[in-house]
């Protein structure tokens, strides 16, 4: 079964598997968390998240020598990161840490205020910032995107920043485990994925695998989707597989594999998941077949649809595998009843053409290449409690790139304070609206409800808190995105960090003087609304 594990890989990850082993870059020992190629909201996971035993300020070490190249802060995101160039032509990064080593914390402070910023992202000459393997960097944090604490760490390599999965490049831990298969999804291939819900088959697990009744199905053409978990020896976490191949009548038809994937290629998840299954509510199933309008991304062979019109028995089998070699087999068999041809809808979007849609209210389109699968695209304008909505087809379907929406309203004044604003179930987004002649034109790549806000509402500047170490508040905006922050005590500007948003501190350092202090806060939303505190102290 290892064999199967081998061949798949390239040559350079043979290589480099060979020519280095990494030690664990946290100070406890390895586990994980989160693996490579997880599935996430819009995005693979590109990393491993390695255990902090739910703690912070754990040491974070570097895992070869090389120097510091990069240092990336941001309030989203990977929070605090390290970005380390090794002479073995990677790079590896060290995220949602909190601070780093005193001499690399002092140099970045100094750089966030020359540039009164907290956010950061410098690059470092290669001189500067000299590191050994094993040495410390930084301590374990929770800043940016996390949940909790965890270190997030990847491998790059570092001409083409094409992210490695880093168990299959130097990093390892124990695993015994091969993955589990929780769910068989069968899909008519006639049709649109998003125009369906699966069929699920029931699974059995014996001594020799997984095994599926022979079953029968309606149409002609079919693909296989799998919800699979993987697990290491030691741990309960169910994380995300390595790969998958499905083999037809013994022959391979397709396989995915987690084992590099750019920032460039980890949205077209979208199109590696049955998006509209878990967008409703439903399982993450991962696609044993490429959508028409996926670009390659994680998959190899052919696009995975199964041609039954023969009316014979077809016999599938399936191998899931982690990335040490351990393998999951499913196999069944299945048979077409009956051609199951589908008709076109009357407005059908397609991948691989520009799709338009325009009225006298709305008007967009899509480039060929920023949908996966075909679907019959659907407009409702409705007169909401809060002004119009226009329906643009629904939040089930993904879309790959940005793209233009153009709202027309000549009602509207004073054209600045426009905001459009997206929102589907949970969700919602805002961006500026840019005004021509009667038309309100934003960037977005969602499908869903828009609409237009006329925004006067400044932001709200919460009561300012003080402590002997620290002044602290919160600022909120009911479109949720500030434009310009700005924070000076005794005139001159002072570091207010600002992590996951909204909670702005300030740690007391120098720039606070012995006795009464003045504290000058002012704020600017996307619509130009400002807001301003002042706060008098005495230190």
């Amino acid at each position: 079964m290892k064999y199967f594990i081998c061949i798949c890989l390239s040559v350079f990850t043979s290589n480099l598997m060979q020519a280095q082993q990494y030690p664990w870059p946290v100070g406890t020992a390895p586990a994980l968390t989160a693996n490579f190629g997880e599935l996430r909201a819009n995005h693979y996971h590109m990393g491993i998240d390695a255990r902090t035993l739910q703690r912070e300020n754990l040491p974070i070490y570097s895992v070869d020598d090389g120097y510091i190249a990069r240092v990336k802060i941001e309030p989203w995101g990977f929070g605090r990161a390290i970005y380390i160039n090794h002479d073995n032509g990677v790079t590896s990064l060290y995220a949602h840490l909190n601070d780093f080593y005193p001499e690399l914390e002092q140099w970045i402070t100094e750089q966030q205020y020359l540039a009164e910023s907290w956010e950061l992202d410098i690059q470092i000459p290669s001189t500067m910032f000299r590191v050994k393997r094993k040495q410390l960097i930084a301590n374990s944090g929770n800043t940016g995107g996390s949940m909790g604490p965890h270190l997030h760490f990847e491998l790059r390599d570092t001409k083409t920043e094409v992210v490695l999965n880093p168990l299959l490049h130097g990093m390892s831990v124990q695993d015994k485990i091969a993955p589990d298969i929780i769910r068989l999804a069968v899909y008519n291939r006639n049709a649109s994925t998003y125009d369906q819900t699966p069929r699920y088959i029931p699974l059995k697990r014996t001594a020799q695998g997984y095994v599926a009744d022979n079953f029968t199905v309606a149409f002609d053409k079919v693909s296989f989707g799998i919800t699979s978990y993987d697990r290491y020896t030691g741990s309960t976490n169910q994380n995300g597989i390595y790969s998958a191949q499905l083999l037809h009548n013994g022959k391979e038809q397709t396989r995915f594999e987690m084992d590099s994937i750019s920032y460039d290629h980890t949205r077209y998840l979208n199109a590696h998941i049955d998006y509209r299954t878990k967008l409703a509510g439903g399982p993450y199933i991962q696609h044993l077949s490429r959508l028409p309008g996926h670009f390659k991304s994680v998959y190899k062979g052919g696009d995975g649809v199964i041609d039954l019109s023969d009316g014979e028995w077809h016999s599938i089998q399936i191998k899931v595998a982690d990335p040490v070699g351990n393998v999951s087999n499913l196999t069944f068999k299945i048979k077409s009843t009956a051609s199951g041809k589908v008709a076109a809808g009357k407005n059908m979007f397609q991948p691989g053409q520009v799709n338009i849609f325009e009225n006298e209210d709305v008007r967009f389109y899509l480039k060929e290449n920023d949908i996966y699968d075909s679907f019959d695209f659907k407009y409702t304008k409705v007169n909401g409690a809060n002004g119009v909505v226009y329906q643009l087809h629904t939040g089930l379907v993904p879309v790959q790139n940005y793209f233009t929406i153009n709202i027309r309203n000549t009602t509207i004044l004073d054209t600045g304070k426009v905001i459009m604003h997206y929102y589907y179930g949970s969700r919602k987004r805002y961006a500026k609206a840019v005004y021509k002649d009667g038309w309100y034109s934003a960037a977005f790549r969602e499908l869903g409800n828009y609409m237009l806000i006329y925004d006067t509402t400044p932001p709200v500047i919460s009561a300012v808190s003080k402590t002997t170490s620290r002044i602290a508040f919160t600022i909120t905006d009911n479109t949720e995105i500030l434009k310009n922050f700005r924070a000076t005590i005794n005139g001159k500007w002072v570091r207010f960090s600002y992590d996951k948003g909204k909670n702005f501190v300030y740690k007391i350092d120098k720039n606070v003087k012995q006795g009464e202090n003045e504290l000058l806060i002012t704020v600017e939303d996307m619509a130009g609304n400002q807001s301003s505190k002042s706060f008098s102290f005495i230190h």
